[in-house]
């Protein structure tokens, strides 16, 4: 196994993360936060770690360390998140993963999801209080944008991409910085709401910035955050320009029946464009048509979550009512992908907290019917305050954002593993969204002093 530190992609992602660590301890705090957001493109742990073997330093500081520090220097700005019914209930269940740690057969896997979930929790304070003293500016998130797209580069055309944008062999690497591709699209779809909603954006930004982002996405491959911008977008023409939301879905059709008649037409079933130049173009060939492509790039990855999805559930099924009520302890979704893929996964180089590929059905394995409750107890919380908000004349622009996003956010925490991921794209860019709640969201930059009635 090659040093992480030897690989030069996870190398120049520890240089730059070393390189933004001062502006966060020691600049004005809008250049701390600009800085540690962008550290969200930042893996510096490498492809070969593994949760069971050791702690990351980076990854770890990135995730809880930064964000407390960022917490105590932004003291003075008050918080109603933290009291707010999803957040004790996310803290319960927080508390409830830790106490499944004494049962767990990864102990320090367990300890690090454990961690996450705080760093969660820290991550949305931070940004939550950033925007209230105003450091979540447009020229912030245009730095923020246009650094990491600047990141994307680099590391998917200097460095090749073979790497953080692996998809498989004979496979075009997809577009990402220094962090996962899936994790890149997260920040991608984010970038978009931000883009779109935020008051202080020109209709000029919002038009090319949304073209630049929409490209990135399409090189990125991801379907589940593709479809989650069509959401995002469509929201914003819903609310903003219903006129143009018609114009877009008529030529949104006409494209389609363009697609199946090309489709039709096509001798294999399959559109020169398809193949694997995107999956997310191949997923579509591969639905319409019933065909996936030779590389299996349209529906490879469906094939293997359902593989371990209907191995965990067999254990499920299997287990006696102290496993259903309890759960086989954190981190414990490991064992269970040792025993549905053994030739895949090695318990050495395996880590645990990323190989269920579901959240909910990881808490239901791993922290049984209670853990499972509180999950979902912390999500319908969210959803019924979103809700409440929304018939809130003044906040409604700010709820209908975070509606947007939400079903992207759940559609990856349904077949990805973001628990174990604070510090990273997918959990930043939930708690961005969340922050632009005290945003400006008309032609207006006027500061929001009501007080946010979260439940």
């Amino acid at each position: 196994m090659i040093p992480s530190s030897d690989i030069p992609e996870v190398f120049a992602a520890q240089v730059m993360f070393w390189l933004l660590l001062p502006i966060v301890l020691f600049a004005a705090p809008r250049w701390a936060i600009l800085a540690w957001l962008i550290m969200g493109n930042l893996d510096g742990t490498g492809p070969d770690s593994t949760a069971s073997a050791g702690v990351g330093l980076i990854n770890a500081t990135k995730a809880i360390l930064l964000p407390a520090f960022l917490l105590w220097r932004l003291r003075g700005a008050p918080s109603e998140v933290a009291s707010t019914v999803p957040a004790r209930l996310w803290l319960a269940l927080t508390a409830y993963a830790a106490i499944a740690t004494l049962w767990a057969p990864f102990p320090l896997a367990a300890l690090k999801l454990v961690g996450n979930m705080v760093g969660i929790l820290l991550a949305l304070l931070v940004l939550e209080k950033a925007a209230k003293k105003a450091l979540l500016s447009s020229t912030t998130f245009l730095i923020l944008i246009f650094s990491s797209l600047i990141l994307g580069v680099a590391q998917t055309y200097y460095y090749g991409g073979v790497i953080y944008g692996f998809d498989g062999m004979e496979q075009s690497s997809r577009f990402s910085s220094f962090i996962a591709a899936q994790q890149y699209a997260a920040f991608l779809v984010a970038f978009l709401a931000v883009v779109l909603w935020h008051g202080d954006f020109r209709p000029v930004t919002r038009l090319t910035m949304g073209l630049v982002l929409s490209v990135a996405l399409l090189l990125n491959g991801s379907r589940v955050w593709f479809f989650g911008a069509i959401l995002v977008l469509t929201v914003y023409c819903w609310i903003r320009l219903r006129q143009v939301l018609v114009i877009v879905s008529f030529g949104a059709a006409a494209s389609a029946l363009l697609l199946i008649l090309g489709l039709n037409l096509s001798a294999s079933g399959e559109l020169p464009f398809s193949g694997n130049s995107s999956r997310v173009l191949a997923t579509v060939t591969a639905l319409a048509t019933g065909t996936d492509t030779p590389q299996r790039v349209g529906l490879r990855d469906l094939n293997f979550r359902f593989g371990i999805y209907q191995g965990v559930l067999g254990e499920l099924r299997a287990g006696d009512l102290r496993d259903t009520l309890f759960g086989h302890g954190t981190s414990s979704g490991g064992m269970a992908a040792l025993r549905t893929f053994p030739a895949m996964y090695k318990i050495d180089t395996i880590d645990p907290n990323r190989t269920i590929h579901n959240e909910w059905l990881r808490a239901l394995y791993e922290w049984g019917a209670i853990g499972l409750g509180l999950l979902g107890a912390v999500f319908a919380a969210l959803l019924v305050s979103l809700i409440r908000l929304y018939r809130q004349r003044q906040w409604m622009l700010g709820a209908c954002v975070v509606l947007s996003f939400l079903p992207a956010f759940l559609g990856a925490f349904s077949t990805e593993n973001v628990l174990a991921g604070a510090g990273n794209a997918v959990t930043m860019s939930l708690a961005m969204m969340v922050a632009l709640l005290w945003a400006p969201t008309g032609s207006s930059s006027r500061a929001r002093e009501v007080r946010i009635p979260l439940a």
